[in-house]
């Protein structure tokens, strides 16, 4: 796989997020968010299920991806936004 086939993108997704623990009011409860969050990286992966984000890659001279590391999973029903990203490779 040639990471210059592979898009650079930065992904905002929602997860779940939880409490601090503490005795709260039930309406604050009620009112409690998700997470809006963020993960920039390689999308090494895409289907209707998931998506698989690649923060770091070794650096091969052929621009080949052979290995690479600091990757999530996220499910693509968690997704708000995919944006596409110009990389600069070395």
């Amino acid at each position: 796989m040639n990471i210059s086939e592979i898009p650079m993108v930065r992904v905002t997704w929602r997860d779940a997020m939880d409490s601090d623990g503490n005795w709260t009011e039930i309406e604050d409860i009620v009112g409690h968010e998700l997470a809006t969050c963020q993960d920039v990286g390689w999308m090494v992966y895409k289907d209707d299920y998931k998506i698989v984000i690649m923060r770091s890659r070794i650096v091969e001279e052929d621009q080949e991806l052979k290995e690479g590391g600091g990757h999530t999973a996220i499910p693509a029903s968690w997704v708000i936004k995919v944006e596409h990203l110009t990389p600069v490779l070395l």
